[in-house]
């Protein structure tokens, strides 16, 4: 069977989850992706070519079926499926308990958790995910790539999954997480979503608050300040002063002057709609419509993939 994506180009991680119930329904989990049920797999699938059409790359996901038959695919940006080599049907044999290391330690000392054998596979120690962040600076510049780039909805959703990544590992107010999540926010405010930056920025700076660091704390309301200034619809302005001044309340600066500069701010805004006459309104401005994917191919543990140049030869 012919794929459309050699395995080794595509990361290991994200993965997303798909599970088929015995009436046929499809129940869709996996990083940034709410539990979802569908009535079809085309629709569950549809999830996953979402999220890779964020990302700009193709994904791996995990197709488990009602008699615990696990296929192992690769779904790609416009909503192709294909198996993982040497990926094809496996039954998901019965899970083993976690084998416990019997004995105490000696008197007075301390022992080192080593890895956990289940099963066949090894469980790594919670205490090795201290290497992680090595990871996610790599991840990092490949977000700095997508940015330089203009490829910015590449980046925002890469910086998106990280934080979510890094939260469930460090924790949601880790300095690390934070680093993560102040990228994270410049690059949804170069995507477009401006509001949305401010309110990341306006987290990041709240947590650095809550945790003694007044410098790193005022850095990055600062950085919030600026961006929120740069806004000239007048609605989305006031939307987005309201996570300023909720922060600068906090942390209002030497002096209290950030919290003055950012209540006059609002005073102006609040000035300039009264002047048009026309009562606030509250639908927002239209998004960007979502990147459009071409036809899906039928999910690959359905029947075999198609190949993509014998597709295309066949339409030709």
């Amino acid at each position: 069977m012919s794929t459309m994506h050699e395995s080794a180009d595509v990361p290991a991680w994200p993965v997303y989850d798909l599970t088929v119930h015995e009436d046929g329904r499809v129940l869709v989990s996996g990083p940034l992706v709410p539990v979802s049920g569908h009535g079809t797999r085309a629709s569950a699938l549809d999830v996953v070519v979402r999220v890779a059409a964020g990302l700009g790359r193709a994904v791996r996901a995990t197709a488990t079926e009602p008699g615990g038959s696990v296929w192992r695919l690769i779904v790609s940006p416009e909503g192709e499926v294909s198996e993982v080599p040497d990926g094809g049907p496996r039954t998901a044999g019965p899970k083993k308990r976690r084998s416990r290391r019997r004995g105490k330690p000696a008197s007075g000392g301390s022992t080192t958790a080593g890895p956990t054998t289940i099963g066949s596979e090894t469980s790594v120690p919670r205490s090795a995910t201290q290497k992680e962040p090595q990871s996610y600076e790599e991840s990092l510049d490949q977000v700095e790539n997508h940015l330089e780039a203009g490829r910015t909805a590449q980046a925002g959703a890469l910086a998106a999954l990280l934080d979510a990544r890094a939260t469930g590992v460090l924790g949601v107010s880790h300095p690390d997480t934070l680093h993560i999540r102040e990228v994270r926010a410049r690059a949804t405010a170069l995507a477009g979503d401006t509001v949305g930056g401010i309110q990341l920025y306006r987290d990041v700076a709240e947590r650095w608050h809550y945790q003694g660091n007044a410098e790193q704390a005022e850095a990055v309301a600062r950085r919030a300040d600026q961006l929120w200034t740069q806004i000239t619809h007048v609605e989305d302005a006031l939307t987005a002063g309201v996570a300023v001044i909720r922060m600068r309340s906090q942390i209002p600066g030497p002096a209290g002057q950030a919290l003055t500069a950012v209540l006059a701010h609002r005073d102006r805004l609040l000035q300039v709609r009264s002047a048009t006459n026309r009562p606030p309104s509250r639908e927002r401005p239209v998004a960007d419509s979502p990147v459009q994917h071409g036809p899906r191919a039928t999910l690959t543990w359905e029947r075999p993939a198609v190949d993509v140049a014998t597709r295309r030869r066949s339409a030709g």
